[in-house]
């Protein structure tokens, strides 16, 4: 069989299954090439870069809209397939309706069972051919937004990452002036956080900063975003929230945060943060209202640290 599009992307599917591979645009890509055979382009840029993550993604789409071309050509052909087959049929069964002699009907009945045998023979290919290529879509899809999940989330505390802050905050931020709701961002930071590794080892660190994810998820709404901003720092973006409102759920996770140690190898590991907080202003947009979170946050570490400031 003729390797196009449609078989290729079946067995790139395949392939990622077999080896348990996320269906990303670089490892579609690179089975791509390697199951076709053609030789791939020269990067313009490095894979981790945004210039050669683009690069990947065309590469991807292009595939897709070839695979997608096949069907449309494919059902374009089955239809024509079978209505030349259906209008032989017809005549078969005219013939015979207006046929006397007995060899007549003995033949063109056999017509009818051979016209009959080819339809059904030509609908069971393409369907089996379209149900594999929907199953390749399918899985092709369900895998590249597992993917663009990951992309999104930081590994090893499941929030948000900076880039999955900036789709958050500018989505946030376009409903907030749209709707005159208020909007508000803290920035958080956990206190002497160096210290906690210098002591316990890194792990333990890695350990201290999942477990405050976990209790900065606990006081949020499922309208409400926590980031992982950068080391020991998280930010928590509350949608139609005012100050008051960002003040007594970080109050609250203070509490939740003094009750609620870490129990590390037998120790328990007790720990403090930090926080700024801002509400987005009438003409403001999303890096701007970080700046300004981060200077409160700033000043609450000016001020001995474990408390609040709320931006001017």
């Amino acid at each position: 069989m003729a390797q196009t599009p449609n078989v290729i992307g079946n067995v790139v599917i395949q392939r990622l299954r077999e080896l348990d591979l996320p269906a990303t645009p670089e490892n579609y890509e690179r089975f791509y090439y390697e199951v076709s055979g053609l030789p791939p382009p020269l990067p313009a840029a490095s894979p981790a870069s945004p210039a050669g993550e683009q690069i990947n993604c065309k590469e991807l789409i292009a595939s897709l809209r070839e695979m997608l071309h096949e069907v449309s050509e494919k059902t374009a052909h089955l239809t024509k397939d079978l209505g030349e087959k259906n209008e032989g049929l017809k005549a078969s069964v005219s013939s015979l309706k207006s046929s006397r002699e007995k060899n007549d009907i003995l033949r063109l009945l056999s017509l009818v069972v051979d016209q009959a045998g080819d339809i059904h023979s030509t609908v069971r290919v393409s369907h089996t051919e379209l149900v594999e290529t929907r199953r390749a879509l399918e899985s092709m899809q369900s895998e590249l937004s597992e993917t663009r999940q990951m992309l999104n989330e930081d590994a090893l505390t499941g929030t948000l990452n900076r880039r999955g802050l900036d789709q958050y905050l500018n989505r946030e931020v376009a409903r907030a002036q749209r709707s005159g709701e208020p909007l508000t961002l803290a920035m958080l930071d956990l206190d002497h956080f160096k210290n906690i590794n210098d002591r316990y080892g890194h792990d333990a660190g890695d350990q201290m900063l999942v477990h405050f994810a976990a209790l900065i998820k606990s006081v949020m709404r499922k309208s409400d975003a926590a980031v992982r901003y950068g080391g020991e720092e998280f930010v928590l973006v509350l949608p139609e929230t005012d100050t008051r409102g960002a003040q007594f759920v970080l109050a609250r996770l203070q509490q939740v945060f003094e009750r609620t140690p870490l129990l590390y190898e037998g120790q328990t590991l007790q720990a403090t943060f930090s926080a700024g907080i801002a509400n987005l202003a009438a003409d403001e947009n999303g890096h701007a209202l970080l700046r300004r979170a981060d200077s409160a946050l700033y000043e609450a570490k000016r001020a001995g640290r474990n408390c609040l400031r709320v931006a001017d």
